[in-house]
């Protein structure tokens, strides 16, 4: 609704331009552009996408050009660069577009401490489908925010690594121990438990 009237008002001053500072505030507010910016995580720079609704992508590219080009393939909205991220305090995500269990299987994920890992059989029983192991697997290798939705805490009932959507099972061990995870020892933890400090 406030939206449709800014437009309103914007068409009514007809050629008068505006100052190019207002552009990004505007273009924001209508979501019309996200933002973005660069990430240094244990497997080196990611870049981190984001509008008014929250965090909605975290991506591994090579340049910042190859980022933008897969940004807009992806969500159909042009992206720009930013300075930095959002301060921490401001940790909202951006789940449009996926289904109720989708969006279950990744805030459930979000309650897994750092240094912690669970299994999926884990996840899909504190969302009430116990039999939906696989599923849950599924929904976090497509997680389109890794990292800030930490994914690589969920490993095998079986104590083997998994996948992970940033890189496969090796940059999950990687991520994982510079979490203070002793990677080796969740195979034989994970026979036991399904909450594994390290």
């Amino acid at each position: 609704m406030r939206e449709r009237q800014v437009l309103e008002d914007l068409r009514a001053l007809g050629g008068v331009r505006a100052p190019a500072v207002v552009l990004p505030s505007v273009l924001a507010s209508l979501e019309l552009v996200d933002y973005y910016a660069s990430l240094d995580t244990p497997l080196g720079p990611v870049y981190v996408a984001w509008n008014k609704r929250g965090f909605c992508s975290v991506m591994r590219s090579a340049t910042a050009e190859e980022f933008e080009s897969t940004f807009v393939r992806q969500f159909g909205r042009p992206v720009q660069r930013a300075a930095t991220l959002p301060p921490d305090h401001d940790r909202r995500y951006d789940l449009r577009g996926l289904t109720e269990f989708e969006r279950a299987v990744l805030l459930k994920a979000l309650e897994i401490p750092r240094g912690q890992v669970r299994t999926y059989g884990w996840i899909a029983a504190q969302i009430g489908r116990p039999a939906a192991v696989r599923a849950v697997g599924t929904v976090l290798r497509k997680n389109p925010i890794p990292v800030l939705i930490p994914c690589h805490r969920v490993v095998r009932s079986d104590g083997h690594i998994g996948q992970y959507a940033l890189g496969g099972s090796e940059a999950k061990r990687h991520i994982l121990a510079a979490e203070g995870v002793r990677v080796d020892d969740i195979a034989r933890l994970a026979r036991g438990t399904n909450a594994v400090a390290m």
